[in-house]
């Protein structure tokens, strides 16, 4: 469901379709965490982009662009390496400085809405 940058794009946070997007074997930690994604807009550069992303109970590491998410769904705690935990719950918002290389336990099935700027462009891959 990818959009001009003119148009509003809109969508429902439950029931939007969503693609598997797994997480690499080598960075699950515990559990078997299931992650499914939907992109709803990403810029021709492919350094900016938004959308849903929903995951199962487990623990992984996970590099991120900057980010920023609502959590709607769930709860998660997420360490930075060489930081302290962060524990975010259904309605709250953060947002996650580029490059943070985090361990992320998902306590509780977690569905957030991010926009995300990736200062290479290369996180997603090509569209």
């Amino acid at each position: 469901m990818h959009q001009l940058a003119t148009q509003i794009t809109k969508c429902s946070v439950r029931d939007v379709q969503l693609e598997p997007a797994p997480i690499p074997p080598e960075d699950i930690i515990s559990g078997s965490p299931e992650s499914s994604m939907a992109i709803l807009w990403r810029s021709q550069d492919g350094k900016l982009y938004n959308g849903v992303w929903h995951c199962t109970p487990g623990v992984f590491m996970l590099g991120s662009p900057a980010e920023t998410i609502v959590l709607i769904d769930g709860r998660v705690t997420i360490t930075p390496e060489g930081g302290e935990p962060v524990e975010i719950g259904a309605g709250e918002i953060a947002f996650i400085p580029e490059g943070t290389r985090a361990r992320w336990e998902v306590h509780e099935t977690v569905r957030k809405g991010f926009h995300s700027h990736d200062s290479t462009g290369t996180l997603l891959g090509p569209e």
